[in-house]
């Protein structure tokens, strides 16, 4: 897993620093108007993850939530332990969207190559703990993703930080 997570940072800095010719053939341009045509599904595909994401945790459903991750996925939040597979995301969810609103999910930068993809944003959501008054929270989020070869994107590492509250 470390590896994949490794190879996309290397895949997308191998992008950034990639220029193309000016004399590009006609066969490059069907590859990457095939391979945008591609990403566009992608990136609709991952947009879905992301909203179904939000309905889950605001219908409390931590399992519908589990299932937007591979079974080996990786998730480290604020306040919480780092969870390492479905079954420890789903309980880690589970906590938290019992006592948590997401507001908003708005990602800033989703950049898909190839079969991975990865999605940095912020959030804000609203936590109300037994006995209290709710608190306005918001944050930053990134997540990886891999394609399947069933096709199905499944989120493989997932980071959220939430600056420490004002004072």
């Amino acid at each position: 897993m470390r590896a994949r997570f490794s190879l996309l940072y290397l895949l997308v800095a191998a992008a950034a620093c990639t220029t193309t010719s000016s004399t590009a053939d006609s066969t490059k341009v069907a590859d990457t108007t095939t391979k945008a045509s591609n990403d566009d599904q992608s990136r609709s595909d991952i947009d879905k993850i992301r909203s179904g994401w939000k309905d889950a945790a605001n219908n409390k459903d931590s399992a519908a939530i589990a299932n937007f991750y591979s079974d080996d996925a990786v998730m480290a939040v604020s306040e919480a332990p780092v969870a390492e597979g479905k079954a420890a995301i789903e309980k880690t969810m589970g906590q938290s969207v019992a006592v948590t609103k997401v507001n908003s999910i708005d990602s800033k930068q989703l950049v898909v190559h190839g079969d991975d993809a990865y999605d940095y944003g912020t959030y804000s959501q609203t936590v109300t703990m037994p006995k209290a008054k709710p608190v306005d929270q918001s944050g930053y989020y990134i997540v990886t993703l891999h394609k399947g070869s069933d096709g199905a994107w499944k989120i493989t590492h997932h980071v959220a930080v939430a600056p420490p509250a004002a004072k």
